[in-house]
């Protein structure tokens, strides 16, 4: 029997390029998302790349209410392992509103766990963020660099790491591993999937193809005083089917 994952978040721009590589490469996927930021039509564009479509439930983690809901679908879809994409993810938006992030971000965490443990599966990728690591002071930084999420959101994705942490100490049969990416960036060749996030981008460059389309009037550039050439920051980025990858 080939790979069953579950796919939280799978609706959205890392999760419908994941989706691809494991639908080609003959993997089924169960999707969990409430499309909060994303749309079923990413699926259907999947789809179309593959000629398979991934099963979906749409669903709230972080809602008390909906749990029933999906840990029956994640029994029923016997998994071995799941990717966990689902959760909130603007830092400013994090600072402003620090409670929601820790309750969705950490909610959504448990009730993965919660129905992969009932389905007898303790495989998990979690989608974790370079924020873990704080403000930077050296370049390269290494996955053993020191960690200090300097805002609510990092604190979010380092929590859930530690909580992951003690799950796999507390029982040896828990695989898991904790992705610390930068910024994902680029699309499908196919160009069917990208980024094209609801409201305001939060990433840089989703924010230039809005601009350079005319849906937003204008490209903002903070700061001018960083030590680099002209001023401007210097970001890392990966490009999203390297990630899913």
């Amino acid at each position: 029997m080939g790979k069953r994952v579950i796919v939280t978040g799978g609706a959205g721009y890392i999760g419908s390029h994941i989706l691809v590589e494991l639908l080609n490469e003959g993997s089924h996927a169960l999707v969990i998302d409430d499309l909060s930021n994303a749309s079923p039509i990413a699926l259907d564009r999947v789809a179309a790349i593959t000629g398979r479509k991934p099963g979906f439930l749409k669903a709230d983690l972080a809602d008390a209410a909906q749990q029933r809901a999906v840990l029956d679908a994640v029994a029923a879809f016997r998994p071995t392992g799941a990717i966990h994409l689902a959760g909130l993810k603007a830092v400013g938006e994090s600072v402003s509103d620090p409670m929601r992030y820790y309750a969705v971000n950490l909610g959504s965490a448990l009730t993965l766990i919660r129905a992969m443990e009932a389905a007898g599966a303790r495989k998990i990728v979690f989608s974790s963020s370079a924020t873990v690591y704080g403000d930077l002071n050296q370049s390269p930084v290494s996955e053993t660099g020191a960690t200090g999420p300097a805002n609510p959101y990092g604190k979010s994705k380092f929590f859930i790491e530690e909580m992951l942490r003690d799950l796999a100490s507390a029982d040896a049969r828990w695989r898991i591993a904790n992705l610390r990416y930068f910024n994902p960036a680029g699309a499908h060749p196919s160009g069917l999937i990208g980024e094209d996030p609801h409201g305001v981008p939060n990433n840089l460059f989703p924010y230039i193809a809005q601009v350079a389309v005319g849906r937003l009037p204008k490209l903002r550039v903070f700061g001018g005083d960083y030590p680099t050439p002209d001023g401007t920051g210097v970001r890392d980025y990966i490009h999203v089917v390297d990630l899913a990858r």
